[in-house]
């Protein structure tokens, strides 16, 4: 018999937890569709990681976690965390090989939960993988400016951050403080599930449910590496340094707001025009 190498050995232990957090999500679809369980799955993870680091939306998002949480019986409500268990094993299994994945964005796809009419289809990580690898390089141009702001305007479930990040690290960079992406999705689903990858890879992100055509967007989200690395002062830092042209109209704060003032809603993408739609790297 052939012996498992450790790396896939890693892997198909990565897809043990991917397929029980599956298992998980259809033994407690038997009242509800698998579709709004996995949705509800990813916005209360998102919540409680929300309400963790971000105080000025905490009553509004602790409501909405209440509402969502209260239809289900205690039975029901039992396997939420050990969903969000078995995504946290499957990416830790990840991150041992040093190779990531987008665990969320394949379970997503393989149990068919996209959105057919509107043609729903996520990248396979295997072709962001290369699309970051070209992007990134030897890292030349990060040693330069300090770190990567990046922009993903249709994040899906975040995987072309998340390959970036392992791009970074596989040249040797610390992709916490290497990065900072913004992500735009028009989905909801789609926002949360980047907005909880990305925060259980400690990934420095603004995630926003919006569209990135018409400028709206109606909610903001700040992953605990946003927070607590300071990305705040480093962003107004970098663009104290490199001001905005002139030309381009800035209606809204790129930031988040200090701590306990609310956002207002909903609110403009125009800010982030300063980073340029479908642009990695500056100039």
């Amino acid at each position: 018999m052939k012996k498992e190498t450790g790396s896939a050995s890693t892997r198909r232990r990565e897809e043990d937890h991917s397929q029980a957090l599956l298992r998980l999500i259809n033994e407690t679809a038997h009242r509800w569709s698998p579709h709004q369980v996995f949705s509800d799955f990813v916005e209360m993870a998102c919540l409680a990681l929300s309400n963790a680091v971000d105080r000025g939306q905490y009553e509004a998002r602790e409501a909405r976690y209440l509402e969502i949480v209260g239809k289900y019986p205690r039975e029901d409500v039992d396997r939420f965390p050990r969903m969000l268990g078995q995504l946290t094993l499957a990416l830790e299994q990840c991150c041992l090989t040093g190779e990531m994945d987008d665990v969320l964005g394949k379970v997503y796809m393989q149990a068919e939960l996209g959105n057919d009419r509107t043609g729903q289809f996520f990248t396979p990580f295997e072709i962001s993988r290369l699309m970051a690898g070209l992007q990134v390089g030897d890292g030349a141009h990060l040693r330069e400016r300090g770190f990567i702001d990046l922009l993903e305007p249709t994040c899906g479930a975040g995987g072309m951050v998340i390959a970036i990040a392992e791009a970074l690290q596989h040249a040797g960079f610390n992709y916490q403080r290497a990065m900072h992406a913004t992500c735009i999705d028009i989905d909801a689903r789609c926002a949360h599930m980047t907005y909880l990858q990305l925060s259980l890879l400690h990934i420095p992100a603004i995630v926003l449910h919006g569209n990135s055509l018409t400028d709206e967007v109606w909610s903001r989200w700040y992953t605990p590496a946003h927070v607590l690395g300071g990305w705040r002062r480093r962003l107004a830092e970098r663009r104290a340094r490199e001001p905005i042209p002139v030309q381009v109209q800035v209606n809204e704060p790129l930031e988040d707001p200090p701590r306990g003032e609310k956002a207002v809603q909903p609110q403009s993408t125009a800010a982030l025009r300063m980073v340029g739609q479908l642009k990695l790297f500056e100039d």
